[in-house]
């Protein structure tokens, strides 16, 4: 099989830091296609005109444009336009660094039935700017999962990730919010798949603003609850 990869980025109207990923993820010598769903009600005209103009530059890029609502819905969207044997799930905004993409890649090559998942806390330095509240309780609900379930991941929350296509393709997303993130751990965690963590350096987002609410996290508990 030759390895070919989906890279799914949402987005919503950080251009210039799509720019930078995309300059970053060209330079990775692989078969791929770049899937970018962008919002009709959230992205404004003037980031529509320029996801058209990087799309005449690039014949890589496929624009779409976002169907069902939230994170979750754009990922959903992605899984089903995607048209080669792997997807890489990852963010427009840097939040998730495409220099780590590569190495990913080549874990994923070696290891092709595996989920590759970039993991924040298996770096030290990954949350320096991430907020002391929302540290602890990322760190409370990651431990709460692992009670559950008894796994060994770290993170189960970071949406930065490679499958094996048929994996994502023979799952129902039901989750829209951020918890969709989670819901396409446990899923094929829980049907035998295995996951390989890698340490990953996450960073604040410097353009546009979260899109994250309380209801995103409550969407987090809503996943697990349905998967015990």
């Amino acid at each position: 099989m030759i390895y070919s990869i989906s890279i799914i980025l949402p987005f919503l109207n950080e251009i210039v830091s799509l720019k930078k990923t995309l300059l970053i993820l060209n330079k990775i010598k692989i078969n791929k296609e770049f899937i970018i769903v962008y919002s009709n009600t959230i992205t404004t005209q003037q980031s529509k005109n320029q996801l058209l103009k990087l799309k005449k530059k690039d014949k890589k890029i496929k624009l779409y444009p976002q169907k069902k609502p939230f994170v979750g819905g754009a990922i959903d969207l992605g899984v089903k336009k995607s048209k080669l044997n792997f997807i890489a799930i990852m963010a427009s905004d840097l939040e998730t660094n495409p220099n780590e993409l590569n190495n990913m890649i080549k874990i994923s090559i070696k290891n092709p039935k595996s989920i590759i998942s970039a993991d924040r806390w298996m770096n030290s330095k990954s949350f320096s700017d991430y907020g002391t509240i929302k540290f602890l309780s990322n760190f409370f609900f990651q431990k709460l999962i692992k009670i559950f379930f008894r796994y060994e991941i770290l993170d189960f929350t970071f949406a930065y990730r490679i499958y094996p296509k048929r994996i994502l393709k023979n799952i129902n997303l039901s989750e829209l919010r951020h918890g969709f993130a989670l819901e396409l751990l446990l899923k094929p965690i829980k049907k035998g798949h295995k996951v390989i963590s890698i340490p990953s350096k996450w960073k604040k987002r410097v353009e546009g603003s979260s899109s994250i609410t309380v209801k995103s996290y409550l969407s987090y508990l809503n996943v697990l609850y349905k998967n015990l």
